[in-house]
């Protein structure tokens, strides 16, 4: 189960050592956000694709530099991950991270799998104690029984603190050429990956999860709230990364920051109405509710006032205004943005 972190990275390599064969399975939550392509036509796949029932494998591709020994396959578990995070069975950490959940999700997953990959085992990198809410003995014991990997879920990393596994008992894995790494503290792997002469791909060697994001945590949970019939795309959970957010009674909008942020903005146009500046630097604006006269010209008028056109504020200025086929322009003033305060979604 290979998340591209270092841990992932060395359990890997463990493995390898000991002259066993790896299979890399990457999944896609949806929120890795630029972490994958899609594979051009004709271009190789994998031995396994198509196999799987339940979906596609390798359907894509990592963007990110890896080692030569180390070619994933991905597969896309969005559609099953969205419908879990409205409610996980095991709550969420900080903020809106599901990490039991997710990692129950993924193994059953992988014992899905293992017959298509003809494999006898699951490896993972995790470390004892390194993260507070799966990698205490408990939740570890707990995830394990749960997602019906017990005996077969291998922590190469931290195996000899750990009770062995079948594949040890086995003999397939030589327990003795497993670690005891525990605790937060990277030395032992940063020195592990260095040897193995990683340092290159090595950037960040504690990977992030957006949804442990304090403002992102706030812009899906005001999501989910608001639209809790709704099924969720990878475009609704995408946009909640970009630009100022805010709500207005059933009105949500989002006004972007940089020219960056404008250009996908005005590439989800058709998931509600655009709004953009005519004849004067400003932001792109998108809404995605239905909107009415008076909502249609306050989101207008807060669009002008993070324009260039803020410094006239009494002058009415043109936003041209697009939802579907229909354009239209509006006459608005500059919004003082203090008055946007009181809707803004994230800080």
């Amino acid at each position: 189960m290979y998340s591209g972190g270092l841990d992932s990275m060395l359990a890997v390599k463990v493995m390898l050592d000991q002259g066993i064969k790896v299979i890399p399975v990457n999944f896609d939550t949806g929120f890795f956000f630029g972490a994958y392509e899609d594979l051009l036509p004709g271009e190789l796949k994998t031995e396994y694709s198509g196999l799987y029932e339940s979906g596609v494998i390798a359907k894509k591709k990592c963007r990110v530099s890896l080692p030569p020994e180390i070619s994933p396959v991905v597969v896309d578990i969005s559609e099953e991950y969205f419908d879990m995070i409205r409610w996980p069975k095991h709550g969420f950490g900080s903020n809106m991270n599901p990490c039991i959940d997710c990692k129950i999700m993924m193994m059953k997953k992988i014992k899905e799998l293992l017959p298509v990959f003809d494999a006898g085992f699951l490896v993972t990198g995790e470390v004892i104690g390194q993260r507070p809410m799966t990698q205490n003995p408990q939740a570890m014991v707990n995830i394990e029984k749960e997602s019906g990997m017990k005996g077969y879920l291998l922590r190469p990393l931290c195996a000899k603190l750990l009770e062995p596994t079948e594949p040890e008992k086995l003999g397939w894995v030589d327990r003795e050429k497993l670690l005891d790494i525990n605790g937060r503290s990277r030395k032992r792997q940063l020195d592990m990956a260095e040897d193995a002469g990683w340092g290159d791909f090595v950037q960040a060697p504690a990977g992030g999860c957006i949804l442990t994001d304090e403002n992102y945590a706030k812009r899906l949970r005001d999501f989910l709230d608001s639209s809790p019939k709704m099924k969720i795309s990878k475009d609704d959970v995408e946009l909640l990364t970009v630009g100022r957010q805010f709500r207005r009674m059933k009105v949500k909008f989002i006004i972007g920051r940089k020219h960056e942020e404008n250009l996908i903005i005005a590439a989800h146009k058709d998931m509600g109405t655009l709004f953009e500046c005519k004849g004067f630097p400003g932001p792109a604006a998108l809404s995605t509710g239905e909107l009415d006269e008076e909502a249609k010209l306050f989101v207008a008028s807060a669009a002008a006032g993070y324009s260039h056109a803020k410094s006239d504020p009494g002058k009415e200025v043109e936003i041209e205004v697009t939802r579907g086929p229909a354009k239209e322009t509006v006459k608005v003033k500059p919004m003082d943005i203090n008055m946007l305060a009181g809707y803004r979604i994230d800080s």
